[in-house]
């Protein structure tokens, strides 16, 4: 096969463990029970008659790609993936033995050959695309399979409406091209009317019999829209919803903790500066904690001051300015700390629990941003 073995990537893939060596400073827990939980939820909403492809994208939402990947892999409930490029796509089939179909919905960054290589369905959107798509396909002798976006009202990627006939009759020439789906996305799920709207232009291709997919997370929760053949579910697979009631998101658990470490205490004065530019200063006599996580690792420097982290099932706040790498925090009212004590920031301990949820009231940004900016280099663990 004629393809560009330097562009194959490297993936630095921690044990697939419930292990945790000593060593580590920081670190995230993947709850295998949590993704279980969520997906058999999402698929009660759904009805027998959708299957669930779980989207991936984006380092799987902060998750880590090959590690969720391994996780649906395992899931009876999930019955394929979504990754928004070739690239993603290349890393998991490189690092895992893979039997479940991958989609590519975003673009194609790789030769095209590898989409024959790993048996992948993509996206296609562009007839020029197509016609480089079906010279590969001639090439290897074997069609390949793609997946009409079709822009239903988004303004985002797609086909629009007027052109989507055409465009279909054109493919239809192409002896390599395989039309496997169509499908689009809602631009707001959880907005009744917008969604409706959405579907009756993507309705023109029902009679077609073709896969199809359009519900996400929110989309999914609902017997007002319609579920088609796939429903592709993110967030919601995470054990988070951007827009929920506290019925539904009671109904899912977040598959993320975030971890880590107190590498020294100490007590200040009152009137001491902590940290840089003084952003606090110590009112009392204080405890304070240096923990091994700051702003690179993904915990947003907006927490500065407002943030807290659980120690010992009790809430411990973030004082002065988070770092790059380290974080102060005031365990004045926490006995018995102590150097190498695990910290929460993400996750629950005894009744305490705090999510990304409680992040997002604090910065007034999305779940979504705080989960995605979660750092690659943070090793994970896979527990219960």
């Amino acid at each position: 096969m004629n393809t560009d073995t330097n562009y194959k990537k490297s993936y630095p893939l921690p044990p697939i463990t419930a292990d945790r060596p000593d060593f580590l400073q920081h670190w995230i827990e993947l709850s295998s029970s949590a993704v279980e939980q969520n997906a058999a939820q999402f698929k009660q909403w759904l009805g027998p008659q959708t299957h669930i492809a779980a989207v991936i994208k984006s380092n799987a939402y902060g998750h880590g790609l090959i590690e969720m990947a391994y996780l649906y892999e395992q899931c009876d409930n999930i019955a394929a993936l979504c990754v928004i490029n070739l690239s993603e796509a290349i890393i998991i089939k490189q690092q895992l033995q893979t039997c479940k179909p991958i989609f590519v919905i975003g673009y194609l960054d790789a030769p095209y050959d590898f989409i024959i290589e790993y048996n992948l369905e993509v996206i296609l959107y562009d007839f020029n695309i197509a016609l480089q798509l079906n010279e590969v396909g001639k090439k290897h002798q074997q069609p390949i399979k793609v997946h009409v976006k079709f822009d239903t009202g988004m303004s985002r990627l797609g086909v629009v409406a007027s052109q989507l006939d055409q465009f279909l009759e054109q493919l239809k020439t192409l002896d390599w091209i395989t039309i496997c789906g169509i499908f689009t996305h809602f631009a707001e799920g959880y907005h009744e009317k917008r969604t409706h709207e959405q579907e009756a232009v993507f309705a023109q291709i029902e009679a077609l019999n073709y896969q199809t997919h359009a519900s996400n997370s929110h989309g999914a929760l609902t017997t007002k829209y319609k579920h088609y053949s796939f429903a592709r579910i993110g967030s919601g697979l995470y054990g988070y919803l951007q827009k929920h009631t506290s019925e539904e998101q009671g109904k899912l658990k977040p598959v993320l903790s975030l971890k880590t470490k107190i590498l020294q205490i100490k007590s200040v004065a009152a009137g001491a500066l902590i940290g840089y530019d003084g952003l606090f200063q110590a009112p009392t006599n204080m405890t304070i904690a240096i923990i091994a996580i700051g702003y690179h690792e993904g915990l947003d420097a907006r927490l500065s001051n407002t943030g807290s982290v659980i120690i010992h099932g009790q809430l411990a706040p973030i004082i002065g300015r988070v770092c790059m790498n380290l974080t102060i925090i005031d365990i004045s009212k926490i006995p018995d700390c102590s150097s190498g004590q695990i910290v929460t920031l993400l996750g629950k301990e005894g009744n305490i629990s705090l999510s990304a949820y409680d992040w997002s009231v604090i910065t007034k940004a999305s779940v979504y941003n705080h989960l995605t900016k979660l750092s690659m280099t943070i090793p994970k663990i896979i527990v219960e």
